[in-house]
């Protein structure tokens, strides 16, 4: 059984999205030595780096010149898709992509395909309306609209070529339903395989009274840290709510600043972006994941493999953990309602949450630790290569 993952090794890296759930699986497969499953490789990938140079230059600060640089991906996966090459898909049994434009990059060389083709879209909204609304501006939409709008060709084809479809949980499907009128029609049940997400088990490297000195925050005082972009589909914009609604409390975001701008409070503290997120987390006593619309987030799964409360909005993947206050995990569904819970959360002893975190720490090694991700993984493709045969 060969298994192709259609996605270039080099970028694969512990951060957000397809990128940080492959360097968990990469971790694992390496760790086992496993030669059943590969990545892309420098020559495999030798189409895509002109545009991994244009790319570099979305470091500078020129809008037209990042236009330049979107538009040149978007023309360029339409051309690729017209296109044989960069190489044989036959050498594979399965060929499984991460995103709906690499799958229809490669929509020439799928034609004559006899393998099973897998696909897992990892964007907190349809793929198309995420890149439209979060990662161009409404200025550059608006200059090569006509080229941008053909990226929703891209979602159609996509989730009718392929021949499975794999989500963490049937409810990370729920943003999906929110932003593409056309996935009732689309979505085919019998594609569909449920796989939850495994994470290695994440440690800190500051302890917390460390953190807390470095930023001024007293030991006594209660913390709680977000992690993400700041935008409004994170639910950033809801944070900045629920803190207008507390007193007493201090509140630790990491992550890149978007067009929110942050609270002017010496209560508010904006990290940035940072390569050790877990530290600030460790540091805070809760966790807080407010997304308007999500998937089925790394960053909580790594937050119980850390051991911390949480209190996360009542919507996608989020809600598998619903009910789960016995560890820790609570839900919400309004502004108010969030404050109202981190106020009594406010209240409770160690005793309280030390028997939370036991519990938390149990559900993470019952369902989400890594190997037990790769071994369900790895059952899958299996059955899909035997199901081919």
């Amino acid at each position: 059984m060969k298994t192709l993952i259609y996605f270039y090794e080099r970028y694969i890296a512990p951060t957000g999205g397809p990128s940080g759930y492959l360097w968990n699986l990469k971790s694992c497969r390496d760790e086992r030595s496993d030669k059943e499953i590969s990545f892309l490789n420098e020559e495999d990938f030798k189409p895509f780096l002109t545009y991994r140079i244009r790319h570099k230059i979305h470091s500078l600060h020129n809008r037209k010149t990042e236009l330049s640089a979107k538009a040149a991906r978007i023309s360029e996966i339409l051309y690729q898709s017209g296109q044989k090459g960069p190489f044989d898909l036959g050498d594979y049994d399965i060929v499984h992509f991460h995103s709906t434009f690499d799958l229809y990059s490669q929509k020439t060389n799928l034609e004559d395909y006899h393998g099973k083709v897998i696909l897992t879209s990892h964007t907190p909204k349809r793929p198309y309306n995420e890149y439209v609304e979060d990662i161009l501006t409404r200025e550059e939409y608006e200059q090569e609209k006509e080229l941008f709008d053909r990226t929703a060709e891209f979602d159609e084809y996509a989730f009718r070529r392929a021949d499975y479809i794999i989500f963490p949980c049937k409810d990370a499907e729920e943003p999906y339903y929110h932003t593409w009128d056309k996935y009732p029609d689309i979505r085919d049940e019998r594609k569909y395989i449920y796989l939850p997400t495994g994470v290695p088990g994440i440690s800190a490297r500051k302890d917390a009274s460390q953190v807390r000195r470095e930023l001024g925050i007293p030991d006594n005082r209660f913390v709680i840290c977000y992690v993400g972009r700041h935008i409004p589909v994170k639910g950033y914009d809801r944070l900045i709510s629920i803190f207008g609604k507390l007193e007493n409390v201090t509140v630790i975001c990491c992550g890149r600043p978007g067009d929110i701008p942050a609270p002017e409070s010496k209560d508010w503290i904006e990290i940035g972006w940072t390569d050790d997120p877990y530290s600030y987390i460790n540091a805070a006593d809760l966790f807080i994941l407010p997304n308007r619309e999500t998937y089925f987030d790394l960053s909580l799964l790594e937050t119980i493999s850390l051991g911390k409360r949480c209190l996360i909005s009542l919507t996608g993947g989020n809600k598998t953990f619903a009910g789960r206050e016995d560890c820790g995990i609570y839900t919400f569904s309004t502004e108010d309602e969030a404050a109202e819970l981190i106020r009594q959360l406010m209240n409770d002893g160690p005793e309280v949450i030390a028997s939370q975190l036991k519990a938390q720490n149990a559900l993470y090694c019952e369902k989400y630790t890594l190997d037990i991700f790769y071994d369900r993984y790895k059952e899958i493709l299996r059955r899909i290569s035997n199901e081919s045969r």
